[in-house]
């Protein structure tokens, strides 16, 4: 992966899957006092989106020790080692771009996000004989190496995974946070925005121990919109076809365009967590958008027609609730 000689100051968080609560699922009624969706991470203008919460100090170090592949993934999944002892989920194909640049998107507007780099080429070791594979054997050779780039995630077995939560049951939906957190659906096209992808997840840093509601996965972003048939991945014109962002304000509440997955949670949001929202959007850069997409390594036509698009969606909130 290409790196640069500066990072942004963050807390960067990464995943390690334990124990769960019954049944693997854990959605509280109420949150603890300590629970958060949205953090401020400051000056928005002044946050590198090239890395977002990752760093070229933390970077995926080959070559990487087979542990298993993750039969139970939609996408072909493996984990892995590192030469530095550092355990990474490993991605491949249709969903790779696209989770690398959301993930820095939507940390510059203070959501929290998985730690990921997109690696173009490496190589998988294999203790003993090389298993036989469910899904992944199409992406790596006969001596393991990769056949087209991957998204690696790191994961950290100090960061616990408590379970998931529902856009029907979530404790901090009256937090203007959340609204963020919505609006960064419809704006990155997120239509996959399924409950098994909304995890929980126990952080303990200087501050003590919190809860803390993300998104796990932002690999259907960047195309098409629509219902199980009519949908599509990192797709630049099936992206422009989405409807705008805000299709009406009306009182105190925000209309969205959204078509997908729990479409009925992304029909709107309040007036006052647009304005947050927007608050955060404005001082947002163009540039910093289509740095978000070089750390994706998109094409030059894919960079240049996302960040143009993607800019414009968030400016499309910023003029509609002035």
């Amino acid at each position: 992966m290409a790196s640069r000689p500066t990072r942004s100051s963050r807390f960067g968080f990464t995943l390690f899957v334990t124990a769960v609560a019954i049944g693997g699922v854990l959605i509280p009624s109420t949150a603890s006092a300590q629970a958060r969706i949205w953090e401020d991470r400051g000056p928005i203008g002044q946050l590198d989106l090239y890395w977002g919460n990752a760093s070229p100090e933390r970077v995926p170090n080959g070559p990487f020790t087979f542990v298993r592949e993750d039969g139970a993934a939609t996408n072909p999944k493996a984990i892995v080692r590192d030469a530095r002892g550092v355990v990474w989920g490993v991605k491949w194909d249709e969903e790779v771009q696209s989770e690398v640049a959301a993930t820095r998107l939507a940390w510059a507007m203070g959501l929290e996000v998985e730690e990921t780099y997109y690696v173009d080429s490496g190589q998988i070791l294999f203790p003993g004989s090389r298993p036989t594979f469910n899904r992944i054997g199409s992406f790596v050779d006969a001596a393991g190496r990769f056949k087209s780039p991957a998204r690696f995630e790191r994961r950290d077995p100090d960061v616990v995974v408590k379970g998931r939560w529902e856009f029907a049951r979530n404790p901090l939906s009256r937090d203007n946070g959340y609204a963020v957190l919505v609006l960064m659906n419809v704006v990155m096209a997120n239509w996959d925005a399924k409950d098994d992808n909304n995890k929980i997840v126990s952080i303990t840093d200087a501050t003590g121990t919190r809860d803390t509601y993300l998104i796990g996965d932002y690999g259907a972003c960047f195309g098409k919109m629509g219902g199980e048939f009519s949908h599509s991945k990192y797709r630049l014109k099936d992206f422009a076809k989405n409807p705008p962002v805000v299709t009406g304000v009306s009182g105190e509440t925000v209309h969205l365009g959204f078509k997908g997955k729990n479409a009925e949670f992304h029909e709107s949001v309040p007036l006052e967590g647009a304005r947050l929202f927007a608050s955060r959007a404005s001082q947002l850069s163009h540039k910093q958008v289509d740095d978000a997409f070089r750390a994706a390594i998109a094409n030059t036509a894919d960079r240049e027609g996302f960040a143009r698009m993607v800019y414009d969606r968030f400016q499309q909130v910023v003029t509609s609730v002035r």
